[in-house]
């Protein structure tokens, strides 16, 4: 296939995408009308571009990216926690993300096996201020309340933990990862489009060029979690806008 012919298949136009995402009373409609759309499994790299342009536009494609499959993940799945995982010293090297994130998996699955469970997570690490430790924030489904420990005021916690306990926030601490990893704390989720919204924020330049440079991963999520369905079709002389049902 010659270059001119692969050049005009690069892009379709006038499309509209509609992706349905959630299930039930969280089921959403997002209709997206695009002029232009670039074509899937086409890459051509002729064109000139500034030395390091090329770098910071991919990185903010990546970062864009990121945020939408986060959203899309965090919000067609019934997740039950907001969970935060720190890591003790004294137990694991906070300063190994991808040592943290192989040994949680495997941790998870032996918890599943152990007590015939089924928690799935989707999780995004952060920086620790000191720019070298890592910590997890996300989302946990199947972990049954049972397990896990009511924070009660005098109990030992973080400040801002503590204010909101002395508030009367319903917060939980999951003892078996506190006992093998370090402090967790776990947040009953009450608002699926508001917490799938604000997960996003963790998403941004220092934690991309931190994987990046570490060849990791701006997320983490278990196997067979629900994606959006896209149902794509071409119409004529419509004018559609991006919106929600």
């Amino acid at each position: 296939m010659n270059l001119q012919k692969l050049k005009s298949q690069e892009y379709l136009y006038d499309q509209t995408i509609l992706k349905i995402y959630g299930s039930g009373e969280n089921r959403k409609i997002k209709l997206i009308r695009m002029n232009v759309l670039k074509a899937s499994g086409i890459e051509i790299d002729d064109r000139r571009t500034e030395r390091g342009s090329v770098n910071i536009s991919k990185l903010d494609e990546s970062i864009l990216r990121s945020k939408s499959k986060i959203f899309e993940l965090a919000y067609c799945n019934e997740w039950d926690w907001f969970f935060t995982g720190t890591l003790n010293p004294n137990k694991q090297d906070r300063t190994d993300l991808e040592l943290y994130h192989k040994q949680l998996c495997q941790w998870i699955r032996d918890y599943n096996k152990r007590y015939h469970l089924s928690i799935k997570f989707l999780l995004i690490p952060e920086k620790h201020k000191d720019g070298k430790s890592w910590h997890m924030h996300g989302f946990l489904q199947g972990l049954p309340s049972e397990h896990l420990k009511q924070f009660q005021v005098g109990d030992i916690m973080g400040k801002a933990l503590a204010v909101k306990v002395l508030k009367g926030d319903i917060v939980y601490n999951w003892e078996p990862y506190q006992n093998r990893f370090g402090f967790c704390d776990l947040e009953p989720i009450r608002n699926a489009e508001a917490v799938s919204k604000y997960i996003t924020k963790y998403i941004n330049k220092e934690l991309a060029n931190s994987v990046t440079e570490l060849n990791a991963h701006t997320y983490y999520h278990s196997r067979r979690i629900k994606v959006f369905r896209t149902k794509r079709k071409r119409f004529y002389g419509l004018a559609f806008h991006k919106t929600y049902i």
